[in-house]
C-alpha cells in the first residue's frame, strides 16, 4: 500500500495538485473519485471515496471533499456557477437583510434552511429526542445540532455531536448548522474564521460536518468541515462549497463601503 504523501505524488506527476485532508503517513487501500469539478481558472474539486489505515490501525472507507490545481496548457471554457435546483420542493424565500434581529429568529431561519435542503434530499424529519433536529433517508440518519455563534457554547455542541457518533456509529451523519455570517449576533467573521482554525481540523477528523446557511438566501448552504456521506447532499455541497469566498469576499467589500 501506499502512503498518502505518495498518493498525492501519483497525482502531481499526472498535473495534479491535491490537497488531502489526512496524514501523509497514513497507508491508502484505495482512492476512487466519485465527483469530479474543474474550473476555468485551473482550481479543480473532487469528492474521493478513500479506502486507508488511520492512525490506531483500523481500516477506514469515507469520502473526503479535496481541492487542488491542475495544470493545463488551454483553459477550460467556462463552467456554469448555478446552484443545483431542488429536486422536489420550491425553492424558500430570499431574505432582504443580513443581520438578525433576535436569536429566534435566527434559530428559526437555520432549521427552516436545513430542513428544507434534508427533506428535498429525501430525508424525513423524526422525533427522536437526540440533537436538536433528526432525520433519517432509509437506513440512514442525520443528526443536526443549532448553533448562532462560532464559540465556547458552539464547541459544547459539536462535543455532543461527537458522543451521539460514538453511539450510534458511523454510518450516520452528523453536523452542526450555524449562520454564514454572526455579525450581528456578536461574533466577527474573523473570530468566526478563527474558531474554525483552531477546531476544523478535529471536527473534520471526528466527521463532524459544520454548515453554514447564507444569511440572505435559505437555499444556499456551504460546507465549512467536510460533507456529508449520503451522496446526493455531497453532491449538493460539491456546488455551494466553492461559492463560499465569492461571498465572503462580497460581504467585506460591503462591509468596508458600509453598505451592511
Amino acid at each position: 500500500m501506499a502512503t498518502v504523501a505518495e498518493v498525492k505524488e501519483i497525482f502531481a506527476q499526472k498535473g495534479l495538485n491535491i490537497k488531502f485532508p489526512m496524514q501523509d503517513d497514513f497507508l491508502v487501500k484505495s482512492v476512487d473519485i466519485v465527483e469530479r469539478r474543474t474550473y476555468p481558472d485551473g482550481g479543480i474539486h473532487f469528492l474521493l471515496r478513500i479506502a486507508f489505515v488511520d492512525d490506531r490501525g483500523r481500516e477506514v472507507s469515507d469520502l473526503f471533499p479535496c481541492d487542488g490545481r491542475i495544470e493545463r496548457k488551454k483553459p477550460l471554457l467556462t463552467v456554469s456557477e448555478e446552484i443545483p435546483k431542488p429536486l422536489t420542493l420550491k425553492p424558500l424565500p430570499l431574505r432582504e437583510k443580513i443581520a438578525f434581529e433576535n436569536e429566534d429568529e435566527a434559530l428559526d431561519y437555520l432549521r427552516e434552511a436545513i430542513t428544507h435542503l434534508l427533506e428535498d434530499k429525501g430525508y424525513h424529519l423524526f422525533e427522536r429526542g437526540e440533537g436538536d433536529i433528526y432525520f433519517q433517508k432509509e437506513s440512514r440518519g442525520f443528526f443536526i445540532n443549532l448553533a448562532l455563534r462560532c464559540d465556547e457554547a458552539a464547541i459544547g455542541r459539536t462535543e455532543d455531536l461527537i458522543e451521539l457518533r460514538r453511539k450510534h456509529g458511523a454510518t450516520h451523519d452528523y453536523g452542526l448548522v450555524v449562520p454564514a455570517f454572526q455579525d450581528s449576533l456578536g461574533i466577527s467573521l474573523l473570530c468566526e474564521e478563527n474558531w474554525f482554525r483552531e477546531h476544523g481540523e478535529s471536527l473534520a477528523a471526528h466527521r463532524i460536518g459544520v454548515y453554514g446557511v447564507n444569511n440572505s438566501d435559505p437555499n444556499l448552504i456551504f460546507p465549512f468541515t467536510i460533507y456529508p456521506r449520503e451522496r446526493e447532499l455531497a453532491r449538493y455541497f460539491m456546488y455551494t462549497g466553492p461559492q463560499w469566498s465569492i461571498l465572503r469576499n462580497k460581504y467585506i467589500s460591503s462591509r468596508k463601503r458600509g453598505d451592511i
